[in-house]
């Protein structure tokens, strides 16, 4: 081996025994170590050591392992090997080795500062609370002006659940360093344990005076802590001093409100909340996670709902710029079906910052609720430019070209978005559902077959597709008994939806069951809240069917009124025939 190299290896592993060849000679031979005496040459347990320090830096643990165990065997007093077998075996979560191995190599060298700090992390992860004492009250003897030490002593106290002893230690500290903010409160924290709430207070009164530029903290510190102790009216006294010394403070009026609403006052917890969110100081962050409190609560929000949006109104108001603030406004009209007034607001975002990917999907969804399919065509071939590799502004996209009859484009959307869906069987279901609808329109109806029944193969429960599949196979005549069982299906499924009764209906009529047919496209027309145009038309056509035809005409008429029925309604009231 290189003799430079090898010196420089055993100062890094002399390091944490101090240099341990020299303190061997120094202090007296314990019984340990006079049972331990060997006649192995010194410079074989080296050589071992450093192969074994090589391993362990190496990554080789069992190595390492097997070479320290070795060096002991030769050498049972070799106490830096026990020290670094403890500290394997304390890196390995072991700690009941870990601290045979550190107890032995402390009590060979009780001065070492090294083996005892390895012993305080083993006891205080082991919870070994009566040596984790000992053993700092050992370090802070070795060395009494020692912060660290001392700070480990103030935490054993405290594990050993001796408070008085931790606040003397802690003022030792303070004694050395000075009064500083992480002492105070730990012993405000003690006195609050031990129920001392004067104490308690002292100790921030001392910070008051000691860092007076932070006086406001301090006494909201101070509020919060009467508050805590179940004292609200002496809380108070410092909240109004707070509010005093510094009105524009950014959190002393949210503050105020849940003192106020822990008080049982809500008009003036609500007032105090608003004078907060007024404020441009207070951060929009810490507004939204209060608003988001009461959206996320179903049932505080539908008893506080005007007061939210009033805040929601003031968040705006006072963070125009923020998109955050538009965004969250939005949301909250969208929930209370206000779509219009929710689309200006995803808007603002969106020309503020077109990044954000989801304000994009709430723009599309209002689109969607206001019909507007144009609008909504224009913004999802944005969508899809900003972010072409998610699929659901593709879905979007194709809606609006359905909607506006330009089936081949809506094709080429959702047959683009279809191939971006990955792990996501809802979204992938509702592509092949409008697939299937587009392919219908455009009387490709092997293909249209083939998405619903794909559709179905995702989600065999679904209403929608159950109903539309059913239905338009009752229009072109076609598997009319498979049509009755899907549509019967999704009465079970959805039984209170009109179009499905409908759809049932009409299957009925198809097959010659006319008299089931009337009775379930009536339960139709009586679900539906306005008069709707196809459902009065399909009940005419029934009853003339049934040779009714003075109410075949009625309903005829009716459908004319409520809108725009089929190409053949005005021939069939004119003419007082039948025509499909």
């Amino acid at each position: 081996m290189n003799r430079i190299i090898t010196f420089v290896l055993l100062l890094v592993i002399l390091l944490p025994g101090e240099g341990f060849s020299q303190k061997r000679e120094k202090k007296k031979k314990n019984k340990a170590e006079i049972a331990a005496q060997s006649t192995v040459d010194n410079s074989e347990v080296t050589n071992l050591f450093i192969d074994a320090t090589k391993a362990k830096l190496s990554g080789d643990n069992a190595k390492a392992k097997s070479l320290f165990e070795s060096c002991l065997q030769k050498n049972p007093a070799h106490s830096a090997s026990m020290y670094e077998l403890a500290q394997m075996y304390f890196d390995s979560g072991d700690y009941t080795s870990a601290a045979r191995f550190a107890q032995q190599a402390s009590e060979i060298e009780p001065g070492n500062k090294w083996y005892k700090l390895l012993l305080v992390e083993i006891y205080g992860k082991a919870g070994m609370k009566k040596e984790l004492l000992e053993t700092c009250e050992n370090l802070v003897k070795q060395d009494p002006g020692n912060i660290d030490y001392l700070y480990e002593l103030a935490n054993a106290y405290l594990m050993n659940d001796d408070g008085n002893a931790a606040i003397k230690t802690y003022n030792k500290i303070e004694e050395i360093i000075g009064v500083t903010e992480e002492i105070s409160v730990q012993k405000q924290q003690i006195y609050l344990i031990q129920k001392k709430p004067d104490l308690a207070a002292t100790e921030i009164e001392k910070l008051i005076k000691e860092f007076p530029e932070e006086e406001t903290h301090y006494l909201s510190v101070l509020a919060e802590m009467y508050m805590q102790a179940g004292k609200p009216d002496k809380a108070a006294e410092y909240y109004q001093e707070v509010l005093a010394k510094d009105p524009q403070n950014p959190y002393i009026h949210v503050t105020l409100s849940d003192y106020y609403r822990q008080k049982g006052d809500k008009k003036q917890s609500f007032d105090e909340l608003k004078l907060g969110f007024a404020n441009p100081a207070l951060d929009i962050d810490t507004k939204i996670r209060i608003l988001l409190t009461y959206f996320s609560a179903d049932d505080v929000y539908t008893q506080n709902k005007a007061d939210i949006f009033e805040l929601a109104q003031i968040l705006v108001k006072t963070h125009p710029d923020q998109p955050k603030a538009h965004s969250m406004y939005g949301d909250f009209l969208m929930d209370d079906k206000k779509y219009s007034e929710a689309r200006d607001e995803y808007r603002k975002v969106l020309v503020t910052d077109s990044s954000r990917y989801a304000v994009w999907e709430s723009l599309l969804n209002a689109e969607i609720q206001l019909a507007d399919y144009n609008a909504l065509g224009e913004e999802s071939s944005r969508a899809t430019e900003l972010f072409p590799l998610l699929p659901v502004p593709y879905l979007f996209k194709g809606v609006s070209s359905l909607e506006n009859k330009k089936y081949e484009d809506a094709v080429n959307s959702l047959n683009t978005g279809v191939k971006l869906v990955s792990g996501n069987n809802v979204l992938l279901g509702q592509f092949y559902t409008y697939l299937g609808d587009t392919y219908y329109r455009m009387k490709n109806y092997r293909l249209s077959d083939d998405n619903y029944e794909n559709a179905l193969k995702l989600d065999s429960e679904n209403s929608n597709v159950l109903n539309n599949y059913a239905y338009y196979l009752s229009l072109r005549n076609e598997k009319l008994d498979k049509a009755e069982t899907m549509s019967a299906k999704s009465i079970k499924l959805d039984p209170n939806n009109p179009a499905n009764m409908d759809t049932y209906g009409w299957i009925l009529y198809k097959l010659g069951r006319y008299d089931e047919a009337a009775e379930w496209v009536k339960k139709a027309v009586d679900a539906t809240p306005s008069a709707d145009a196809d459902l009065l038309e399909h009940l005419g056509d029934i009853y003339f069917k049934k040779g009714d035809i003075d109410n075949a005409l009625i309903q005829w008429q009716n459908a004319k009124k409520a809108g725009t029925g089929s190409e053949f309604l005005e021939k069939k009231i004119n003419e007082k025939k039948l025509y499909e």
